[in-house]
């Protein structure tokens, strides 16, 4: 049987798994696709030109369309996204959604402490930096449309995760929306929460690799969960390894929270269906929400 290639998604599960051995307790034959996690995310050049930013439509939804349930060319068997992502890219089959667990990251938009914004109602027109099709757009829509129409609601597409850090460092965006790592890392620089968008991923795999296996491997992920939640502490070094290089003399993990957490519950039909009638109720996507897979095709197991 092929080797498991598991991507990090920037949690400490993964890192704890190897560590106490229960990936190799599993019986499961795996490797950690460390090149290809965050932590080689090139810095965003266009923080140093004078022009504003541009727009970058490419985002977690296309990368698993490249890579036909990988995120991307030569990534991971089993990777992770947000469950808007992955809940469409299994309808499209361009993968295997898992149905008996997701994960939740805290995540906030969050403003340089000088900003004169303090609520959500002065985010306004005010552009808010976002990865496109990716949890940082959806959960901004999410988290906004309470407190703003959607035509006061102005999103910009800045590419990766430690992009939007790098232009939130930068100051060239007004507000920034991030996760985990990205988060606690700009609360050290004192960056303010503003409102929070927390948010639900989703794990997904390619259709030719082995369900046993993807099985057998959740169930290392809940196991480092207890380990986790007992003592944080002892593992937040770990984070240094889903960070670039560049912030790590400007970041002290220890201070961390726990970021992104496993939770063994099922992703339902009624979830499945009901997020795909808020995706195209915003027309996020050009396909049509009853085209493509059933819940029973794209979610195993149901």
């Amino acid at each position: 049987m092929a080797k498991l290639i598991i991507q990090p998604h920037g949690r400490l599960n993964d890192w704890v798994a190897d560590e106490k051995s229960y990936f190799t307790e599993e019986g499961l034959d795996y490797e950690l696709n460390v090149e290809g996690s965050r932590k080689n995310t090139p810095r965003l050049s266009a923080v140093d030109l004078p022009s504003p930013l541009e727009d970058h439509r490419f985002g977690a939804y296309e990368r698993y369309a490249e890579g036909h349930g990988r995120k991307g060319e030569g990534a991971g068997d089993v990777s992770c996204a947000c469950h808007w992502t992955v809940n469409q890219a299994a309808k499209v089959e361009q993968g295997i959604m898992w149905g008996n667990a997701y994960s939740v990251c805290e995540a906030a938009i969050v403003v340089p402490a000088e900003s004169a914004i303090s609520e959500p109602r002065d985010l306004a027109r005010t552009e808010v930096a976002v990865g496109y099709h990716s949890g940082s757009h959806y959960s901004a829509l999410q988290a906004l449309e309470v407190f703003l129409p959607a035509t006061e609601i102005a999103l910009k597409f800045v590419g990766s995760s430690w992009s939007r850090v790098d232009a939130a460092l930068a100051r060239k965006i007004p507000a920034v929306n991030v996760w985990g790592p990205q988060l606690y890392l700009l609360e050290q620089h004192g960056f303010r929460r503003i409102v929070s968008t927390t948010f639900m991923m989703a794990f997904m795999f390619p259709r030719h690799i082995a369900a046993e296996n993807i099985e057998r491997y959740m169930r290392c992920l809940i196991r480092a969960q207890s380990d986790i939640d007992l003592q944080p502490e002892q593992f937040k070094h770990y984070f240094n390894n889903e960070i670039p290089q560049r912030f790590r003399d400007k970041v002290d993990v220890r201070r961390f929270g726990v970021g992104e957490r496993v939770v063994p519950q099922p992703y339902t039909r009624a979830m499945f269906e009901k997020t795909q009638t808020w995706m195209h109720a915003r027309n996020l996507f050009d396909s049509d929400e009853d085209n493509g897979a059933s819940y029973e095709q794209a979610v195993i197991p149901v």
